[in-house]
Protein backbone atom coordinates (compact mmCIF):
# COMPACT_ATOMS: atom_id res chain seq x y z
CA UNK A 1 0.00 0.00 0.00
CA UNK A 2 1.13 3.00 -1.09
CA UNK A 3 1.72 5.98 1.57
CA UNK A 4 -1.02 8.15 2.71
CA UNK A 5 -3.83 5.79 0.61
CA UNK A 6 -4.62 4.27 4.07
CA UNK A 7 -7.17 4.90 6.19
CA UNK A 8 -7.79 8.49 6.94
CA UNK A 9 -5.01 9.77 4.88
CA UNK A 10 -1.60 8.44 7.18
CA UNK A 11 0.92 6.88 5.60
CA UNK A 12 1.48 2.68 6.58
CA UNK A 13 3.60 2.51 9.82
CA UNK A 14 5.80 0.72 7.17
CA UNK A 15 5.78 3.21 5.04
CA UNK A 16 8.24 6.59 5.35
CA UNK A 17 5.94 9.32 6.70
CA UNK A 18 5.94 12.20 4.29
CA UNK A 19 7.39 15.69 6.65
CA UNK A 20 8.35 19.09 5.30
CA UNK A 21 12.01 18.58 6.79
CA UNK A 22 15.18 17.67 3.99
CA UNK A 23 15.16 14.26 5.33
CA UNK A 24 11.48 13.05 5.43
CA UNK A 25 12.65 10.94 8.39
CA UNK A 26 9.60 9.35 10.41
CA UNK A 27 11.51 9.30 13.35
CA UNK A 28 11.40 13.12 13.26
CA UNK A 29 8.33 13.31 12.84
CA UNK A 30 7.43 10.99 15.86
CA UNK A 31 10.05 12.82 18.10
CA UNK A 32 8.80 14.39 20.74
CA UNK A 33 9.47 18.22 20.90
CA UNK A 34 11.31 19.76 23.64
CA UNK A 35 9.18 21.72 25.99
CA UNK A 36 8.73 25.21 25.41
CA UNK A 37 7.13 26.37 28.80
CA UNK A 38 4.69 25.06 31.27
CA UNK A 39 2.82 22.22 30.38
CA UNK A 40 -1.44 23.77 30.04
CA UNK A 41 -3.67 22.10 31.90
CA UNK A 42 -6.53 20.16 31.00
CA UNK A 43 -9.79 21.67 30.56
CA UNK A 44 -12.56 19.89 31.71
CA UNK A 45 -15.81 20.47 29.89
CA UNK A 46 -18.12 18.57 30.97
CA UNK A 47 -18.75 15.53 33.58
CA UNK A 48 -16.06 13.48 32.87
CA UNK A 49 -14.85 14.44 29.65
CA UNK A 50 -11.45 16.63 30.25
CA UNK A 51 -9.60 17.97 26.65
CA UNK A 52 -6.48 18.32 26.81
CA UNK A 53 -5.70 22.26 24.81
CA UNK A 54 -3.60 22.34 21.53
CA UNK A 55 -0.67 24.27 23.15
CA UNK A 56 -0.19 20.59 25.40
CA UNK A 57 1.39 18.62 21.94
CA UNK A 58 1.89 21.42 19.75
CA UNK A 59 2.72 24.92 20.94
CA UNK A 60 4.84 25.04 18.48
CA UNK A 61 3.36 24.19 15.58
CA UNK A 62 1.00 26.66 14.38
CA UNK A 63 -1.96 26.60 11.97
CA UNK A 64 -0.02 26.96 8.00
CA UNK A 65 -3.40 29.16 7.14
CA UNK A 66 -6.96 30.14 8.72
CA UNK A 67 -9.45 27.87 9.16
CA UNK A 68 -13.43 28.68 9.18
CA UNK A 69 -15.92 28.16 11.02
CA UNK A 70 -18.04 25.39 10.85
CA UNK A 71 -21.72 24.38 10.54
CA UNK A 72 -22.00 21.35 12.53
CA UNK A 73 -24.81 18.81 11.77
CA UNK A 74 -22.93 15.49 12.44
CA UNK A 75 -19.52 13.81 14.43
CA UNK A 76 -17.35 11.88 11.67
CA UNK A 77 -15.42 9.11 13.67
CA UNK A 78 -11.81 8.36 11.98
CA UNK A 79 -8.93 6.15 13.07
CA UNK A 80 -4.83 6.75 12.14
CA UNK A 81 -4.77 2.97 10.91
CA UNK A 82 -1.07 3.66 12.68
CA UNK A 83 0.74 1.16 15.24
CA UNK A 84 -1.83 -0.13 17.99
CA UNK A 85 1.67 0.28 20.19
CA UNK A 86 1.59 4.30 21.32
CA UNK A 87 4.41 5.25 24.11
CA UNK A 88 3.86 8.47 23.60
CA UNK A 89 0.34 10.33 21.87
CA UNK A 90 1.70 13.85 21.84
CA UNK A 91 5.02 11.84 19.38
CA UNK A 92 2.05 10.55 17.47
CA UNK A 93 -0.03 13.74 17.14
CA UNK A 94 3.12 15.69 16.20
CA UNK A 95 4.21 13.26 13.19
CA UNK A 96 0.38 13.13 12.39
CA UNK A 97 0.70 17.54 12.21
CA UNK A 98 3.76 17.26 10.40
CA UNK A 99 1.85 14.23 7.22
CA UNK A 100 -1.36 16.62 6.98
CA UNK A 101 0.39 19.99 7.32
CA UNK A 102 3.85 18.48 4.68
CA UNK A 103 3.91 18.01 1.05
CA UNK A 104 1.41 14.85 0.82
CA UNK A 105 -1.48 17.08 1.78
CA UNK A 106 -0.72 20.88 2.41
CA UNK A 107 -3.53 21.18 5.05
CA UNK A 108 -3.01 24.09 7.32
CA UNK A 109 -3.28 21.94 10.08
CA UNK A 110 -3.93 17.85 11.43
CA UNK A 111 -7.57 17.41 9.78
CA UNK A 112 -9.36 15.96 12.89
CA UNK A 113 -11.15 18.08 15.46
CA UNK A 114 -10.19 15.88 18.68
CA UNK A 115 -7.88 12.78 19.28
CA UNK A 116 -8.87 10.08 21.65
CA UNK A 117 -6.22 7.84 22.93
CA UNK A 118 -5.86 4.46 24.01
CA UNK A 119 -5.44 5.64 27.64
CA UNK A 120 -8.61 7.59 26.98
CA UNK A 121 -7.58 10.85 27.01
CA UNK A 122 -9.10 13.12 24.90
CA UNK A 123 -6.94 16.08 22.78
CA UNK A 124 -7.72 19.17 21.22
CA UNK A 125 -6.39 18.31 17.64
CA UNK A 126 -7.01 21.37 14.79
CA UNK A 127 -6.36 24.31 16.10
CA UNK A 128 -9.54 26.07 17.70
CA UNK A 129 -11.97 23.32 18.09
CA UNK A 130 -11.85 23.61 21.96
CA UNK A 131 -13.62 27.14 21.83
CA UNK A 132 -15.72 26.76 18.57
CA UNK A 133 -16.97 24.75 15.64
CA UNK A 134 -13.51 24.43 12.90
CA UNK A 135 -14.31 23.23 10.06
CA UNK A 136 -11.67 19.99 9.37
CA UNK A 137 -10.19 18.27 5.98
CA UNK A 138 -10.57 14.55 5.20
CA UNK A 139 -8.82 12.34 3.11
CA UNK A 140 -11.19 11.71 -0.14
CA UNK A 141 -12.50 15.09 0.79
CA UNK A 142 -14.10 16.77 2.96
CA UNK A 143 -17.84 16.79 2.69
CA UNK A 144 -18.33 19.16 5.55
CA UNK A 145 -21.15 20.07 8.44
CA UNK A 146 -18.41 17.90 10.46
CA UNK A 147 -16.49 17.31 13.15
CA UNK A 148 -13.83 14.84 13.55
CA UNK A 149 -13.12 12.58 16.11
CA UNK A 150 -10.45 10.40 15.42
CA UNK A 151 -9.07 7.29 17.72
CA UNK A 152 -5.60 6.67 17.84
CA UNK A 153 -4.14 3.18 16.56
CA UNK A 154 -5.29 0.79 13.98
CA UNK A 155 -8.91 -0.42 14.19
CA UNK A 156 -9.12 -2.73 11.39
CA UNK A 157 -8.73 -5.85 13.08
CA UNK A 158 -8.96 -5.37 16.87
CA UNK A 159 -11.55 -3.18 18.69
CA UNK A 160 -10.02 0.33 20.58
CA UNK A 161 -9.24 -0.07 24.22
CA UNK A 162 -12.21 0.03 27.14
CA UNK A 163 -10.58 3.22 27.71
CA UNK A 164 -10.89 4.45 24.65
CA UNK A 165 -14.27 4.02 23.74
CA UNK A 166 -15.48 5.18 27.43
CA UNK A 167 -13.88 8.49 26.08
CA UNK A 168 -14.96 8.47 22.51
CA UNK A 169 -18.45 8.10 24.19
CA UNK A 170 -18.16 10.94 26.39
CA UNK A 171 -16.58 13.55 23.63
CA UNK A 172 -19.15 12.82 20.85
CA UNK A 173 -21.72 12.93 23.87
CA UNK A 174 -20.49 16.48 24.66
CA UNK A 175 -19.80 17.37 20.95
CA UNK A 176 -23.76 16.22 20.21
CA UNK A 177 -24.87 18.56 23.37
CA UNK A 178 -22.74 21.22 22.30
CA UNK A 179 -23.97 21.31 18.62
CA UNK A 180 -27.29 20.31 19.14
CA UNK A 181 -27.36 17.13 17.38
CA UNK A 182 -30.25 14.22 18.11
CA UNK A 183 -28.98 11.24 19.35
CA UNK A 184 -32.30 9.53 19.29
CA UNK A 185 -32.30 5.90 17.44
CA UNK A 186 -32.13 6.15 13.55
CA UNK A 187 -31.15 10.09 13.75
CA UNK A 188 -29.83 11.53 10.46
CA UNK A 189 -28.53 14.51 9.51
CA UNK A 190 -29.24 16.03 6.02
CA UNK A 191 -26.94 18.56 3.94
CA UNK A 192 -25.54 19.47 0.78
CA UNK A 193 -21.74 17.68 0.06
CA UNK A 194 -19.02 19.81 -0.82
CA UNK A 195 -17.32 17.05 -2.16
CA UNK A 196 -15.97 13.98 -1.56
CA UNK A 197 -14.51 10.84 -3.64
CA UNK A 198 -17.85 9.62 -2.83
CA UNK A 199 -20.16 12.51 -3.09
CA UNK A 200 -19.16 15.20 -5.74
CA UNK A 201 -20.12 18.44 -4.66
CA UNK A 202 -23.97 18.96 -4.57
CA UNK A 203 -24.84 16.10 -3.68
CA UNK A 204 -27.64 15.47 -1.43
CA UNK A 205 -26.24 13.61 1.39
CA UNK A 206 -28.63 11.70 4.72
CA UNK A 207 -26.41 9.92 7.25
CA UNK A 208 -26.64 9.10 10.78
CA UNK A 209 -25.49 12.13 13.18
CA UNK A 210 -22.97 10.10 14.35
CA UNK A 211 -21.09 8.91 11.52
CA UNK A 212 -17.82 6.72 10.13
CA UNK A 213 -15.60 8.25 7.76
CA UNK A 214 -16.39 5.69 5.52
CA UNK A 215 -20.64 6.31 5.39
CA UNK A 216 -19.14 9.35 3.35
CA UNK A 217 -15.98 8.72 1.55
CA UNK A 218 -14.50 6.20 -0.33
CA UNK A 219 -12.14 4.40 2.46
CA UNK A 220 -12.21 1.88 5.29
CA UNK A 221 -11.54 4.01 7.71
CA UNK A 222 -12.39 3.62 10.74
CA UNK A 223 -11.58 -0.30 10.73
CA UNK A 224 -13.79 -2.63 10.12
CA UNK A 225 -13.61 -3.62 13.91
CA UNK A 226 -14.17 0.18 14.28
CA UNK A 227 -17.03 0.54 11.87
CA UNK A 228 -18.97 -2.33 13.45
CA UNK A 229 -18.87 -0.63 16.88
CA UNK A 230 -20.66 2.70 15.65
CA UNK A 231 -24.10 1.14 16.53
CA UNK A 232 -22.63 0.49 19.97
CA UNK A 233 -21.12 3.97 20.70
CA UNK A 234 -24.50 5.45 19.30
CA UNK A 235 -26.66 3.30 21.93
CA UNK A 236 -24.53 4.63 24.56
CA UNK A 237 -24.15 8.14 23.63
CA UNK A 238 -27.81 8.18 23.57
CA UNK A 239 -28.22 8.22 27.55
CA UNK A 240 -26.01 10.85 28.21
CA UNK A 241 -27.20 13.32 26.23
CA UNK A 242 -30.74 12.82 27.42
CA UNK A 243 -28.54 13.24 30.99
CA UNK A 244 -28.74 17.18 30.00
CA UNK A 245 -32.31 17.47 29.63
CA UNK A 246 -34.85 18.67 31.49
CA UNK A 247 -38.64 16.40 32.68
CA UNK A 248 -40.97 16.69 31.80
CA UNK A 249 -41.05 18.10 28.18
CA UNK A 250 -37.30 17.77 27.43
CA UNK A 251 -36.43 21.30 27.60
CA UNK A 252 -32.62 21.35 27.12
CA UNK A 253 -31.12 22.17 30.63
CA UNK A 254 -28.18 24.66 31.12
CA UNK A 255 -25.62 22.05 32.93
CA UNK A 256 -24.05 19.24 31.33
CA UNK A 257 -23.96 16.46 33.44
CA UNK A 258 -23.14 13.70 31.07
CA UNK A 259 -23.65 10.51 33.49
CA UNK A 260 -26.62 8.52 32.46
CA UNK A 261 -30.00 9.10 33.93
Amino acid sequence: MAAGLCGCGLPHPRDTLTTDSATGDAGMALRRAPRLGPIPSPRIVADGVTIHPRDAWGADLAPRGTMGVEDVRFLLVHHTQTSNVIPDPVALMRGVYAFHTGSAKRWNDVAYNFFVAPDGSIWEGRHGSLDGPVVADATGGNQGFSQLVCLLGDFTAVEPTAAAQDALVRLLAYLAVRYELSTWQGATATFTSRGSNKFPAGAPIVTPTISGHRDVTHTTCPGDAGYRLLSTWRRAVHPLVAATWQRPGLQRASRLDLRAP
